[in-house]
């Protein structure tokens, strides 16, 4: 396996291991161990934990099509991170310091797609050449 090969096979796995703590928080969370920092509203905890859960199965759903290097699977990928980096932010400041652990994970993630996005995007097609 060439070098480029397992780095990216390292980075699925990363992927998928962080969408499944996002998954695991909801699931303890379900188990009524969701206190948190700073006072919320019922609505609010829900809110928060309803993220988890969406963070985390669709970042699952997206990943066949980040290994299978299609478009759908990059640019999805891409906008879930700046969505968790976006939410991490908000929930670090307003709900639970500890959110901020999130954006590391989200943003290596969105840097290592958008470092390799010729892979999923090809090299931009040249415009054809008038006829002479």
């Amino acid at each position: 396996m060439k070098g480029k090969n397992v780095a990216f096979v390292i980075f699925l796995l990363f992927c998928a291991v962080y969408y499944i703590a996002r998954l695991a928080v909801f699931a303890m969370a379900l188990g009524g161990t969701n206190s948190f920092e700073h006072e919320v509203s019922k609505l609010a905890g829900q809110i928060v934990l309803g993220s988890f859960l969406g963070i985390g199965v669709v970042g699952f759903a997206l990943l066949p099509g980040v290994a299978l290097h299609k478009p759908w699977g990059f640019w999805g990928t891409v906008v879930l991170s700046v969505y968790t980096v976006a939410w991490d932010v908000w929930a670090a400041v307003w709900v639970q310091s500890s959110a901020a652990i999130g954006i590391a994970p989200a943003a290596i993630i969105m840097v290592y797609l958008l470092l390799y996005r010729k892979d999923y995007l090809g090299p931009k097609e040249k415009a054809p050449s008038p006829p002479e």
